[in-house]
């Protein structure tokens, strides 16, 4: 097991997290994001990676999110490019979300002109690359933990594993969803 820029990275995420303070997360969660898509899509430019790799992992991330699974596209854009375009490229370019993206979720989920998620789809996102089998080799230097849907899960013995995530959702569902 080793510790690289993506754990650590990680790690403050969680960290930040834990303090609400939500942006600050997502500055330290998206360039872990970026080299987890680099592994798995190296040939591709930062954008195309990232929206490839959100897309592959949209089934844990809003089932994490939401309990649920789903796909949304609202005038021509998906999670996948409003997490890219009101996120990540808005906080590498201006130092901050695009005003079109919010965690706060102080007036309900919406997603439209103004994307407001609940916290939980940035739990979503940051478990999303703990579970990319790139990682599998990471660790934290502590322990965390996340519950989901009333789970326990300890986040260092999961790094890679999206198998048995997948397994667990099926599980959940009462039926197979993964091919």
């Amino acid at each position: 097991m080793s510790t690289s820029s993506i754990s650590r990275r990680i790690e403050s995420s969680i960290i930040s997290f834990q303090q609400n303070d939500f942006e600050s997360t997502l500055v330290h969660f998206f360039p872990a994001l970026d080299k987890t898509a680099k592994k798995r899509y190296p040939k591709d430019g930062v954008g195309k990676r990232i929206k490839k790799f959100l897309d592959d992992e949209l089934d844990i991330i809003t089932y994490i999110a939401t309990q649920n699974i789903f796909r949304i596209n609202v005038d021509g854009i998906s999670f996948p490019e409003a997490i890219y375009k009101f996120g990540r490229t808005s906080i590498a370019h201006e130092g901050e979300l695009d005003p079109r993206l919010n965690f706060d979720n102080l007036e309900g989920m919406s997603i439209g002109k103004q994307w407001n998620l609940p916290p939980s789809f940035i739990i979503g996102l940051i478990v999303s690359v703990v579970l990319a089998p790139e990682n599998n080799a990471e660790e934290f230097k502590s322990s965390y933990g996340v519950t989901i849907h009333g789970d326990k899960f300890e986040l260092n013995k999961h790094w890679g594993d999206r198998s048995g995530f997948r397994s667990y959702m099926e599980q959940k569902f009462g039926r197979a969803i993964f091919e």
